[in-house]
């Protein structure tokens, strides 16, 4: 496999899994709005969870980077469509969950912010990681 494409499955992995959970986490939210330090600190262990195997591929893809021939469009295409896939289904969550319960609008805003910024993390170091060969 071109080390590009270990770029993009860390990408994936990492902006699928971490939206996974924060979704996951809003909702637990809304549901038990007293537990908040306790659904982050389990957000937090999952989010550590998830980009353990992500971390493993862009390492291997930095390791084969030389050996690179691939194009970089279909490697940036792939990691911006599924970042922006899984913003705008947080963002739905969101605005869905903040409907349910409005007095948590500022908690899961900050919550959304928060996923959002780890969601991102992995696919910056991907794109950033195509322009370095």
């Amino acid at each position: 496999m071109d080390a590009l494409y270990f770029f993009v499955l860390a990408a994936v992995i990492a902006s699928f899994g971490i939206s996974i959970a924060l979704r996951s986490s809003m909702e637990k939210l809304v549901l038990e709005p007293g537990t908040l330090p306790q659904i982050q600190s389990r957000f937090f262990i999952y989010v550590a969870i998830i980009e353990a195997l992500p971390i493993i591929l862009i390492v291997l893809g930095f390791i084969n980077l030389m050996d690179s021939s691939v194009s970089v469009i279909i490697p940036l295409v792939i990691v911006g469509a599924s970042v922006l896939i899984n913003f705008i289904m947080n963002l739905m969550k969101k605005n869905a969950l903040e409907s349910q319960a409005p007095d948590l609008k500022e908690k899961l805003m900050t919550f959304f912010l928060m996923g959002n910024v780890l969601m991102t993390a992995i696919p910056i170091v991907a794109v950033v990681a195509t322009f370095v060969r």
